[in-house]
Parts: structure tokens; C-alpha cells; sequence
């Protein structure tokens, strides 16, 4: 098992926490998610959270409680508001250790499948981006996991701790996303006991698990209704009931089937093993509690979420740990059932991922593709692609030449990971500066920002960004609230029209800097073709940003 351990170990280090400052900030949920934390810091406002100083109830806190020491223990930077992401995956993937040993399941079954979670494509997005859905995850992870545990336990004292670390986990699912904490472990835990026929449980398993979840989850809850009364009424009704109810006036729309591709997408590369993964399962029983459990816990919540009328595909990653368990399970009985040697047919995927890292070498050698998406000096980097398409091949090739079905499983989930190392080097850096990344454009041409005396005006696209980067929170907002609609009734004063922002710039500028944001590079040149607009000293457009600064320029 050390051996397992250690490559555990080595994957979470090389392609989740290695990488996770490679990339620029994407707003808004990155951008955002670090500035709630960080205004957390800035304000001592530790209960009713605030996006630019404005009330933002979207969520409850415990997420921005987490990247906020994680800021304060590393500094404010990409790799600290990920980092606690990378540490809910990783957690998750080890309570799949827990749960394959207390179901019956060898152990190095448990850590093949701890494998297989984090090499999953969706998985590895999710816990590397600085969202609450890789927290959430853990959470719910933890929560199914410490049940089976107390569902297991043979002495009365066992079950009772575990239905304690059970209801605790569900408090703490809670306080990162909401009701869903509550819901999820409800809609899997109950269709399994019917299905194992024993629904007395139901009646006599959920007390103690709700008094811990209680206790964790009540002396925030009291001290946001203190904090702000409409909290809860916001957070319920527009946040949960709307959101699954509103049809097309919800929050993103999506038809009932789309969470069916998207599951498939998000175990990439497992998914072209799901033909063997099918053929694995049917030797095993379904009977077996561990897969009545496992399929619960896949195909209830999956069902949940596709009634819904707001769908995202983050949403369905607290599935993505029992889709894991079902597929190390099933590769490892497929692979002792016929243990064949390399065969021609096992060779094609080998080949064609050879073929892909010639072609990226011979594309770093020769230049045919013109340009780079990542500049003229980028090309180096189709040969970390041609070596990441070869160590792929290669692990491949051995995978196949093996007989020993464990061993098999730990090389396919080790193949794609040097691949999935170089994916943050990868990105095309020309298509990521943009607004969806204005980190270097703001660095660069931001500087009367940082100015405490200065005016920002910004619409609510980059909002996010200058909260972040420059630490303000009292932008003023331009062309429409954004997600702070709710709050901002609050802040009449914050949120200007086109013929306000005129008067406000004329006027302001005058005494200090004014500096004005906008995503719409256009709108931007008709407010400076204003004939009571004064002349900026600034004026920077590139890649869909348009920054403008008035008023007196720096001494």
C-alpha cells in the first residue's frame, strides 16, 4: 500500500498543487471568490458577506472563510484562492480509501480509485480554479463516506462517532453551498436503505447526524440573521427554489439531457475505457452494498440536478467519487477476468497518441501553424505537448503489457498525468489576456487604481478584477449592477446611468482621478467623444479592455 501512497502523493503534487498559480485569474468566479475573502480580511466583516462592499448572499461562508486563511497564511496570489480547491479533491479522493475498505473492497481497490478520481478531466478543472464547488465536493464526499462507516460499524460507540463526523460533514456541505449540503446525502442515504430493505433506518439513523449538523451550522446561521435579517429569505427563495424551479428565467438554463454528456466529458480519459468498465461490472453482484451505494450516490443526485432548471457542469462533480469507485472496480475485474498480454488492439490508442506528439514536434521544428496562440516566442511549447502525447504512449504501452490487473489501472491513471501537468503551460496565452483575464492588462496600464483618492468606475464585467487586484471596493458601477442587483439597492449612490457617469466624471476630475473600466471598447470611445467628457491623460485599449484616466495626472 506505500507504494500506492506514494504515487497518490506524487499525482496530487504534479498536475494539482504544483500548477495552480500557472494561470491568470479568470473573472468573475475567480476573481471573485478571491475578493470576497479578501475584502473579509480588509473589513473584519466575517458573517455577511460583501462583493465590492455591496451584500452578496449568493452563498453561505464557509468557502470564503477557507480561501481567506489561505490568503492570509500565503499571501493574496492565484496559487492561495486555489489552494484550498486542490485540498478538498484531494481529501475526497481519500475517504474513497475509507469507503472501498469499509464496503468490503480490497484496499488497493480504494486507492486505484482515489486515482482515478483525480486524473478525471472535470475533476482536475474543478479542484485547480478558485470556485466553491471543488470545497462542496469534499464535503459531500466526506459526509457519504463517514455514513457508510456508521452503516458499517459493529459496536454501538463506533456508529454513534461516525454519525457524528456524518451529520458534521452535511453542516459543513452546508456552509460552503447551501441546502444542497442537506440534500444530497438525504437523496442517496434513503433510496439506498429501501433498496437494501432497510428503511427502519431511515427513522432511526438521521437524529444524531441532525443535532451535529445543527450545531455546526446554527451559530453562523443565527449570527447572519442578526447581521442582516434578509439573509435567509434571500438565500432561500431566489437562491434554491428559483434556481430549481424558474424554467427560463432561471439562472443558466439548460435542457434535462445536459448532464449526460457532460458526466462523460468530465471523466476524460476513463471514458474510453467504459466499455471494459461495463464488462468489469457485470461479474460483480448488484446485490453488493458497495454498488447499490456507489449507483445511489451517481444516479439520484444526477437525477436531481437534470430537473433543475439552472444547470452548470460543475454541478455534478460530488458524483464524480462513486463514477470513480465504479470504474477502478470494474477495470481491476475486467483485467483479472481476461489478463491478456499486448495484443494489436491494444496497441491503437498507443499509436495514435505517438502520432499526436510527432505531430507536435514536427509542428515545434517546423512552424506550420502561424501564429502561435501563445505569441511568436510560444513554439516551445508544442514540444512539452509532443512529450506529454509520448509519456502518455508510453505508460500506455506498459499498461497493456502487464498481466496484473492492479498494476494495470495505476499505469492508466498514471499516463495522462504529465500531460496534465504541462495543461497551465499550455493554455494559449494571446486567447487568456483578454476580459476574461485582464489580470496583465490591469497590472500593467492600472496603475492610478492603486490610488486611495481615485475614482474607479468600471462595469460590472471587471468589477471583480479591480476588487481583487487593487484591493478596492468601492467601484462605482457603470451599465447595469451584475450580480449585485440584490444589494445594491442599498447603494443608490454606486450605480450610474450614462448621462450620471458624464456629470460624475466632469465633476470628479476636477479634483482627482477618475479612472473608468469598461469591457465595451466602443461605448468606451462615444463617452470620451463627449463634449463635457474631459481629455484623459490615460487611455490604454487592448484585447476588449478599455481603461481611460481624467483629472490631475501623477506628480
Amino acid at each position: 500500500m506505500f507504494r500506492l501512497l506514494a504515487v497518490f502523493c506524487i499525482i496530487f503534487t504534479v498536475i494539482y498543487l504544483l500548477p495552480l498559480g500557472g494561470r491568470p485569474i479568470v473573472t468573475p468566479d475567480e476573481s471573485r471568490y478571491g475578493a470576497i475573502p479578501a475584502e473579509m480580511l480588509e473589513t473584519g466583516e466575517w458573517v455577511a458577506p460583501r462583493l465590492n462592499g455591496i451584500r452578496y448572499f449568493e452563498k453561505p461562508v464557509l468557502g470564503y472563510w477557507a480561501i481567506a486563511a489561505s490568503q492570509w497564511l500565503f499571501g493574496p496570489s492565484p496559487w492561495s484562492i486555489r489552494f484550498p480547491s486542490a485540498v478538498a479533491m484531494g481529501f475526497a479522493a481519500l475517504c474513497l480509501v475509507l469507503l472501498a475498505r469499509c464496503m468490503g473492497l480490497r484496499e488497493e481497490v480504494g486507492w486505484l480509485a482515489a486515482i482515478v478520481f483525480l486524473t478525471m478531466l472535470g475533476v482536475l478543472i474543478i479542484g485547480t480554479v478558485a470556485i466553491l464547488d471543488a470545497m462542496f465536493t469534499g464535503a459531500v464526499t466526506g459526509a457519504l463516506t463517514f455514513f457508510a462507516m456508521a452503516w458499517t460499524a459493529r459496536t454501538p460507540g463506533a456508529r454513534f462517532g461516525w454519525l457524528l463526523l456524518f451529520g458534521a460533514f452535511c453542516g459543513l456541505a452546508f456552509l460552503v453551498k447551501g441546502f444542497l449540503g442537506l440534500a444530497i446525502p438525504t437523496i442517496v442515504i434513503g433510496p439506498f436503505l429501501l433498496w437494501m430493505c432497510r428503511w427502519r433506518e431511515i427513522f432511526v439513523l438521521p437524529w444524531v447526524p441532525m443535532v451535529a449538523a445543527a450545531i455546526v451550522i446554527a451559530p453562523w446561521g443565527i449570527a447572519v440573521h442578526m447581521a442582516d435579517s434578509e439573509y435567509w429569505h434571500y438565500f432561500f427563495w431566489v437562491e434554491h427554489i428559483h434556481r430549481f424551479t424558474g424554467g427560463e428565467e432561471a439562472q443558466h438554463p439548460e435542457p434535462f439531457w445536459f448532464f449526460g454528456p457532460i458526466l462523460l466529458a468530465s471523466a476524460i480519459p476513463w471514458t474510453f475505457a467504459a466499455i471494459l468498465v461495463i464488462v468489469g461490472l457485470g461479474r460483480r453482484r448488484l446485490r453488493e452494498p458497495w454498488m447499490r451505494y456507489a449507483l445511489c450516490w451517481v444516479v439520484v443526485p444526477l437525477l436531481l440536478f437534470s430537473i433543475s432548471s439552472g444547470k452548470l457542469p460543475s454541478y455534478i462533480i460530488p458524483c464524480m467519487p462513486a463514477v470513480a469507485l465504479l470504474i477502478a472496480v470494474g477495470l481491476v475485474e475486467r483485467f483479472e477476468y481476461r489478463p491478456e498480454r499486448r495484443t494489436a488492439k491494444w496497441l491503437y490508442p498507443s499509436v495514435i497518441l505517438m502520432l499526436f506528439g510527432v505531430a507536435a514536434f514536427v509542428e515545434w521544428g517546423f512552424g506550420f501553424v502561424d501564429p502561435s496562440p501563445w505569441g511568436e516566442e510560444g513554439a516551445w511549447r508544442f514540444g512539452l505537448i509532443g512529450a506529454g502525447f509520448f509519456a502518455w504512449a508510453a505508460l500506455d504501452l506498459a499498461a497493456v503489457s502487464t498481466t496484473r490487473a492492479n498494476r494495470r489501472v495505476l499505469l492508466m491513471g498514471l499516463s495522462p498525468v504529465l500531460m496534465f501537468a504541462f495543461v497551465p503551460l499550455l493554455l494559449p496565452t494571446n486567447w487568456m489576456s483578454g476580459y476574461k483575464a485582464p489580470e496583465a492588462f490591469l497590472s500593467a496600464h492600472g496603475d492610478a487604481m492603486a490610488d486611495p483618492e481615485a475614482l474607479v468606475i468600471s462595469d460590472s464585467h471587471l468589477m471583480h478584477a479591480v476588487n481583487w487586484l487593487y484591493g478596492r471596493y468601492d467601484v462605482v458601477l457603470f451599465g447595469g449592477p451584475g450580480e449585485v442587483a440584490w444589494g445594491i439597492v442599498d447603494h443608490a449612490d454606486r450605480l450610474v446611468d450614462g448621462p450620471a457617469l458624464i456629470e460624475l466624471i466632469s465633476r470628479e476630475s476636477r479634483e482627482r482621478p477618475v479612472v473608468l473600466l469598461l469591457r465595451d471598447t466602443e461605448n468606451l470611445q462615444h463617452i470620451l467623444a463627449h463634449p463635457d467628457v474631459p481629455e484623459p491623460w490615460q487611455l490604454e485599449v487592448d484585447r476588449g479592455i478599455g481603461l481611460s484616466v481624467f483629472g490631475p495626472p501623477p506628480s
